[in-house]
């Protein structure tokens, strides 16, 4: 048997296709109907580098890091490997893709907010990454038997998990880099940590996910859980984890972390990391709290998140689409190239595109 393919309507000018059937023959298919967006990239010098750098420079600790995501997720490292099949492309290709956060900076860019209280959560994330691939980045639904459905704004070639997931379990998540000093080479690969949690019936599970599985390098986790009622940002670098909730309050993020804090009487700290970089992310943070004083619709949080200083338009850096759910109204707004599209969540995050 072979996975069933349909493809929607394309949402404000992102393509969009939903992929049905058990897990080898969805993560195949996913590959082969992309085997020409996935190549696109490939031809590129972005692609290449990370290649080199994994088998040249960083080839002892890209074996490590593999070595031990097998060992630590070993469903989640089947699926990179059957997405690679169906592309046509070597899997040591796609471990070096995947894990190039896990072994150096991966850029930098993506904005998250987050606030809870009453009976939802409101939760937006703006997803960032170079400027050279807004062409190829499009919405993937896998509808994988005995899992969660989940909807991600995917770049082709990456296990679809790494920027904005929302699934049919009533959790979105939107995933921010932060840089380390100094990887966990025992911990997993960011991306399939959080392929691990997204895969999660509840968000109660989910959380705990993404505070047991250490990430190698750095994510932070804005977790919006629909059906608990509240909202959490969830730093995971490089062996050390924080959580912070949104119980009442909101919660923004960036690029730097801001949960963790540098550990005493170190001069120079294994995770925490001060650079040019992160300078630009506090910059980043300090516009959209500026333009996020108080939020009370989706309509406050995507205007924030387009706000000048926070939306990005340069060539390394530049914001694809801007998502933001509200849970107790079951409802998305996403605006990518085109105009704001407002939605049913839960239709959306099943693959169903209901306009409202």
């Amino acid at each position: 048997m072979t996975a069933q393919v349909e493809y929607r309507e394309p949402v404000s000018g992102m393509e969009w296709t939903v992929l049905s059937g058990d897990r080898r023959e969805v993560m195949t298919a996913l590959g082969a109907e992309h085997a020409e967006q996935i190549a696109a990239w490939r031809a590129r010098d972005s692609w290449k580098g990370l290649v080199e750098r994994a088998t040249g420079a960083r080839g002892r600790q890209f074996d490590a890091v593999v070595a031990s995501t097998r060992r630590l997720l070993p469903v989640e490292s089947a699926e990179l490997g059957w997405l690679a099949e169906g592309a046509g492309v070597p899997e040591a290709e796609l471990w070096a893709l995947n894990l190039r956060g896990d072994l150096g900076r991966d850029g930098i860019g993506c904005s998250d907010l987050c606030t809870a209280g009453g009976s939802g959560v409101l939760m937006g994330h703006n997803e960032d990454g170079d400027g050279e691939l807004a062409g190829l980045v499009r919405l993937v639904t896998l509808r994988i038997d005995g899992d969660p459905s989940m909807t991600v704004v995917w770049y082709p070639g990456m296990l679809p998990a790494n920027s904005f997931v929302t699934t049919s379990a009533g959790l979105t998540f939107g995933m921010d880099h932060v840089p380390v000093h100094r990887i966990d080479q025992n911990a997993a690969g960011r991306h399939l940590v959080a392929r691990h949690a997204q895969r999660r019936p509840d968000g109660a599970r989910a959380r705990v996910a993404l505070q047991e599985i250490g990430c190698a390098g750095g994510f932070a986790f804005d977790v919006a859980d629909g059906p608990g009622g509240r909202g959490d940002i969830i730093e995971n670098a490089a062996g050390r984890v924080s959580v912070a909730g949104a119980a009442d309050r909101l919660l923004r993020h960036t690029n730097h972390l801001r949960f963790i804090d540098r550990r005493p009487g170190d001069e120079v700290d294994d995770v925490v990391v001060d650079d040019r970089w992160t300078s630009e992310s506090r910059t980043r943070f300090a516009a959209l709290e500026a333009a996020s004083p108080r939020l009370g619709s989706p309509e406050d949080l995507l205007a924030a998140l387009r706000a000048d200083g926070v939306l990005n338009r340069e060539p390394d850096l530049y914001t694809f689409t801007s998502a933001v759910v509200d849970t107790a109204n079951d409802r998305i707004l996403l605006q990518g190239s085109g105009k704001p599209w407002r939605g049913v969540l839960s239709g959306f995050a099943s693959g169903e595109r209901m306009s409202v």
